[in-house]
C-alpha cells in the first residue's frame, strides 16, 4: 500500500509538472516575448526536469542497469559519441506522445544539441526491440526513437563533479564544472555528474538554472535492498 500511494503522489506530481511546461509553452507562443514569460519558461523546463528525474526508477527487462540514471548510448551513436544521461520512467508524461497510447515503461536520453536546444530522446518497452552487443534491449534502428523537444532555448549544458572519482572519502573534494562528461582514460568509462547546469539564452539574456541527479533514493521504509 505505500508503495502504491508513493508511486500514485509521484504521478500526480508529474502530471502537474508536464501540465505546466505544457501551459508554459502555449503561453509562450500566443504572447508577445517578454523577460517574464522567458523566466516562466525556464522555471517550468526545470521543474520539469526535476519532477521526472525523481520519478526515475530501476529499469525493467530491457536493460541490465541496475541504477536509476546512468550513461548510455541510444540506438545509432557510435563509440565516439558522448553518452546521454539516461533515466527510465514507468508511466511518462504527456510530454511523451505516442500514437498507440499512453506511453509507459519509458527510456529517456537527455540531448542537448547545439542548433536545437534541449530535448529527450526517447523509447518505450512496449516497441518492438531487440538486443545490442551489450545484452541491451534497444529499438531496431534510431528511426524508431521518439523526440521531444523541452526547450529551444538551453544553449549550453554543464556537469558538476565532486572531487575525483577515486578520491579518498576523507579527501578535501572540491567542486568542478566541466563541458563534457568526465572521461577516465584508462577504462574508457564516463563518470556520471551529481548536478548538470543548463544555460538558457534569449536574445542577449543568460539564465541558469541546476538540477540534481539524484542517484541513490533511500527505500521509504529505510532498508536497503541487498545487491543480488
Amino acid at each position: 500500500m505505500e508503495v502504491l500511494l508513493a508511486l500514485t503522489i509521484g504521478g500526480l506530481i508529474l502530471l502537474a509538472a508536464s501540465g505546466l511546461l505544457v501551459t508554459i509553452s502555449q503561453a509562450w507562443a500566443n504572447r508577445p516575448a517578454t523577460r517574464d514569460a522567458f523566466d516562466a519558461h525556464v522555471n517550468g523546463v526545470a521543474h520539469f526536469l526535476t519532477a521526472m528525474i525523481e520519478e526515475a526508477t530501476v529499469p525493467g527487462f530491457a536493460s541490465k542497469s541496475n541504477n536509476r540514471i546512468d550513461l548510455e548510448r541510444p540506438v545509432g551513436f557510435s563509440d565516439s559519441d558522448d553518452p546521454l544521461i539516461h533515466f527510465y520512467l514507468r508511466e511518462a508524461p504527456p510530454l511523451f506522445f505516442w500514437p498507440n497510447g499512453p506511453s509507459t515503461r519509458v527510456h529517456c536520453f537527455l540531448y542537448p544539441d547545439d542548433g536545437d536546444g534541449l530535448s529527450l530522446l526517447w523509447f518505450s518497452e512496449l516497441q518492438e526491440l531487440e538486443k545490442n552487443e551489450k545484452g541491451l534491449a534497444e529499438p531496431e534502428d534510431e528511426d524508431d526513437l521518439f523526440r521531444s523537444l523541452v526547450s529551444p532555448f538551453c544553449k549550453e549544458i554543464y556537469y558538476c563533479y565532486f572531487g575525483e572519482e577515486d578520491s579518498p572519502s576523507d579527501d578535501n573534494k572540491e567542486w568542478e564544472i566541466k563541458t563534457d562528461l568526465e572521461e577516465n582514460l584508462q577504462s574508457g568509462k564516463f563518470r556520471l555528474p551529481s548536478f548538470i547546469k543548463l544555460v538558457f539564452r534569449w536574445e542577449e539574456e543568460d539564465l541558469d538554472r541546476t538540477i540534481t541527479l539524484a542517484i541513490d533514493r533511500p527505500a521509504p521504509n529505510g532498508l536497503e535492498e541487498e545487491p543480488k
